[in-house]
């Protein structure tokens, strides 16, 4: 991993706390002061749903920041909005087999046109129990080949991912690998220890160089439903492989708070630390609605 990578990979974490952190107060439980019944200003008003939902979009001052379509409970494609510009997307697209996914593609779009940049192509495979058991990635600039990855993935005998490793190739020779090692606190990951470095040309870890580690630690949840996971969780573990900060939405609840420590950029120094807190207003079926400033708000279809 070189410098500039770790550079790029700061700036990206905190672009997404920009548009996802707030530091208010304390959530109060159930409080449907931004319920499905009263959703604001921030895309119109969404009927009552008092049963089986999936998320639609969230909405950060009045605009949308992320739209999930589906038809219903098949997700189809995931659109973000990205700070760049106003008309500047990243797009997930779904392809299933058999009822799964078995293939996700990220690409920019400018002005509702696919652009000219860096995209991830995600192929997975499942075990006979229907995990993620192996993912092959390919990551284009343009039309050109940047490099490819391999993730295979680790589970305790609960069923918890527990660890992916992914290894990188520039054509057929290994380069370099990133470590995932993932600790669970009942259904929600509490802790994420990464650990990037180069290997040999066979793929084996070289140890001797430095390897670096970034810590992300989930200190705190509520009791109440993870939106996310309204969705297909498959799809969130390809968009946490590109941006490791949306771990946390395969968890069962809501993140309410954490730290993220980087490695130094510099030898001897400690190195960056970014803490951030999230706040919720939930509707009565424990849905999350908003945050507390209503800024942030959630909305839902009903299935």
């Amino acid at each position: 991993m070189t410098k500039n990578n770790f550079l790029t990979g700061v700036a990206t974490l905190l672009l997404g706390f920009l548009l996802s952190c707030d530091n208010t107060t304390a959530d109060p439980i159930n409080n449907t002061l931004n319920g499905p019944n009263n959703p604001g200003s921030s895309g119109g008003s969404t009927p009552t749903i008092t049963g089986p939902r999936i998320l639609h979009k969230i909405v950060i001052n009045n605009v949308t920041n992320q739209e999930f379509v589906t038809t219903g409970n098949v997700l189809e494609k995931a659109i973000f909005k990205e700070a760049s510009g106003p008309t500047s997307f990243f797009v997930g697209t779904a392809t299933y087999t058999s009822g799964k996914i078995t293939r996700v593609k990220f690409a920019q779009e400018v002005n509702g046109a696919p652009a000219n940049t860096l995209s991830y192509d995600f192929n997975i495979t499942y075990d006979s129990g229907g995990k993620i058991n192996y993912t092959t990635g390919a990551t284009m600039i343009g039309s050109i080949p940047n490099f490819n990855s391999e993730y295979t993935y680790t589970y305790d005998s609960a069923g918890k991912m527990t660890k992916i490793v992914e290894k990188k190739k520039s054509g057929s020779t290994y380069t370099q690998f990133t470590n995932y090692n993932f600790t669970n606190t009942g259904d929600n990951i509490t802790k994420m220890v990464t650990e990037a470095g180069i290997t040999n040309a066979a793929g084996v870890p070289d140890l001797s160089a430095t390897v670096l580690t970034t810590t992300y630690t989930y200190s705190a949840y509520d009791n109440e439903i993870n939106p996310y996971n309204t969705l297909p969780r498959t799809f969130f573990v390809m968009w946490s492989l590109v941006h490791p900060i949306n771990f946390p939405a395969l968890s069962a609840n809501n993140l309410k708070s954490f730290n993220i420590v980087f490695p130094s950029p510099v030898p001897g120094t400690a190195g960056p630390v970014i803490p951030g807190d999230y706040t919720y207003l939930y509707d009565s079926m424990n849905y999350p609605t908003s945050d507390q400033t209503q800024a942030q708000k959630y909305i839902y279809k009903a299935l």
